[in-house]
Order: structure tokens, then sequence, then C-alpha cells
């Protein structure tokens, strides 16, 4: 079996047709590529799109879109979740992440990222130049490759969090309580141009009323769902990580 690698677009083609054409020349016998746009203008589409949702679902929803999709195929063992602001190298890129998920047992795995401007405040994510993959409680969602385990416990992601905030907390908090290791791979990294749809002004939300949208499903959800210490908890510790060999 192998991955499917999920691409998202919404009124950022340049970028997004840059990431495909990083990665589509290496699926071989890793992976399969598709490329969904998430209701994109015309004009905003890239012309690699292989899947329409019609009207824009936020990440959330395309995300819950590729879930089904994953779910219903029955052909993969994992899939790989890209936002289109990311910059990587193609070659070997899935067939890392594929060797350290199953050799050391992760249901979730992530690269390291070097985000534009502002490191992430997440320093999980931060590369530490580690030999192999870190132990982590969870992954920030720009590129986490995700088990068939994981994705056949959850089925789809909950409504509240559509705008994309919290299913990665989310995902380390069921790991947690199932005993599943998640890990971040210093050695396979990306470059993170965060936000960069909603800062290019080509969505139907700017960037403030998207964080602010996104923020209040996240902690309503985390708040009614009884997991509001435990994702208090993780922040936490990934805002104040410092790897230790």
């Amino acid at each position: 079996m192998k991955t499917l690698a999920v691409i998202y677009n919404h009124n950022m083609p340049e970028m997004t047709d840059s990431l495909w054409e990083s990665l589509k020349p290496y699926e071989n016998n890793d992976y399969d590529l598709i490329l969904i746009d998430n209701g994109s203008k015309p004009e905003g589409k890239s012309k690699y799109t292989t899947h329409e949702t019609g009207q824009n679902t936020y990440f959330g929803g395309a995300l819950n879109i590729a879930i089904q999709f994953f779910l219903q195929s029955g052909e993969y063992d994992s899939l790989l979740s890209l936002n289109n602001d990311l910059i990587l190298q193609g070659p070997n890129f899935v067939k890392t992440l594929r060797n350290e998920m199953f050799k050391g047992n992760y249901k979730v795995i992530s690269p390291c990222v070097l985000q534009v401007n502002n490191q992430c405040k997440w320093k999980y994510m931060h590369c530490w130049n580690a030999d192999g993959t870190r132990d982590v409680k969870w992954v920030d969602f720009q590129a986490p490759l995700i088990h068939k385990d994981f994705i056949e416990k959850i089925e789809q992601y909950p409504n509240e969090l559509i705008y994309g905030w919290g299913q990665d907390i989310l995902t380390g908090i069921i790991c947690e309580q199932e005993g599943w290791k998640i890990g971040v791979v210093d050695k396979c990294p990306l470059i993170h141009h965060s936000a960069k749809t909603y800062k290019a002004g080509v969505s139907d939300l700017d960037l403030t009323t998207y964080c602010r949208n996104a923020e209040t499903g996240m902690f309503n959800y985390m708040q009614q769902s009884g997991n509001i210490d435990k994702f208090n908890e993780f922040r936490y510790l990934s805002s104040n990580y410092i790897y230790n060999e």
C-alpha cells in the first residue's frame, strides 16, 4: 500500500502549481497525488486540479473531504495533508516520512517547519537537527502524514473545527488516549508561508476575521468536549519545548 498525498488550493494557483510540480515527478510506488480545489474563482484554480469542492469549505472541510475520499478508496495506508503555501524538495520527501512512520510505529508524523518571517511559535515544529524523529505530543498541521489506523478511528474531524484550527491538538489528545506515537522528522524540512491565502487577500475572509472565527470555534469545541485542560497543557508544552538529546 502507499500514501494518498493531497494538496488543497483556494485562489493561489501559482504557489499550488509549484508545490504540485515539486512532488508529482516522484510518485513512483510511494504515493498518489491529488489536488482539491476548495471553491476558487475560475482564475484562481490550479491547472493541475483533480477534484473540486464547488465552494470554500475552508481547511477543516477540505481535510474531511480528503479523509472521506481516503476511506472510500481503501487503497492507502496513510494520508499526507498538504497546505498549498509550502516549499519543499520533492525527491524522497514522502518516502522519508513513510520510512520514519512505519519504522518507528508512529500514527502521525510531520516534517519540521521553517516558517517565513517569524518562526512558528510551536517549538515542536522547529528543526532541532535531531538524528531521526523526535517524539512529541502533537504536530501543527501544515503537512501531517496520518496513519490509516488514526483515520479509521476518527472518520471525520468535528464540524466545529471547520476553519482548520484545533485538528492538530485534538489529534494529539486522541493519540495519547490510545497510546499512539506522534513525531517530527528533522531531516525532512519544509518552508511554510504562513496563512498566505489570507494575507494575499484572495479569500472571502480577511486574515483578522478568519483567525477570530478559527480561534472561537477551536476554543468552544475544546471547552464543550471536555478537552480544554489537555488542550492548554499541549499548547504550553509545544511553545516551551526544548529538545534534549
